[in-house]
């Protein structure tokens, strides 16, 4: 009897399949390596947008009980680090790696003129806030413009016969 002894046959991928799938391969890693930079600036635009609005919640609970008066109030400007969280004082920082400010916000009160002023409402002001950022160590601003302009209304909750019932009565800002 004659047996006939099969050879193993040997199972592997030919050099053109090897060639597609590196193919493939390398334009997947491209694209995403291509990602990258737009992934890293839309995070960090989300993290600056974020504390954006911390700091202007901030300053927003900051200025109330300020006397509503016409210029700069009394606590701008305002400096904060990258998180968002205030800094009392940037002269009194001791480790400017951990502790650097970043957002620096200056803050504006005004009349209210031309068609948008209120008829009946005497106390109603607009406050400008105007946000830069990065900043250098000594808090000034590395661009000169502002990168970001916020405009909103305050007034006060008394009226305006307030003086009438307590003189010398200063209104304070309220929200």
């Amino acid at each position: 009897m004659i047996s006939i002894q099969k050879k193993p046959r040997c199972i592997a991928f030919s050099l053109v399949e090897v060639t597609f799938a590196m193919a493939v391969a390398a334009v997947a890693l491209i694209s995403i390596i291509g990602m990258l930079p737009h992934a890293m600036e839309m995070s960090r635009d989300s993290a600056d947008r974020t504390a954006i609005g911390t700091i202007m919640e901030d300053a927003h609970d900051r200025m109330e009980g300020l006397p509503l008066s016409v210029g700069q109030p009394s606590v701008s400007p305002l400096f904060y680090d990258q998180q968002g969280r205030y800094i009392e004082d940037i002269e009194k920082i001791e480790n400017s790696l951990l502790e650097r400010a970043f957002f620096r916000l200056e803050l504006e009160i005004s009349e209210i003129e031309g068609a948008n002023a209120p008829e009946n409402i005497s106390d109603l002001k607009a406050v400008g806030m105007q946000i830069y950022w990065p900043l250098r160590d000594d808090g000034t601003a590395i661009e000169v413009d502002p990168r970001v302009h916020i405009s909103y209304y305050i007034n006060a909750l008394t009226g305006p016969d307030w003086g009438l019932i307590e003189p010398g009565f200063q209104p304070k800002i309220e929200f």
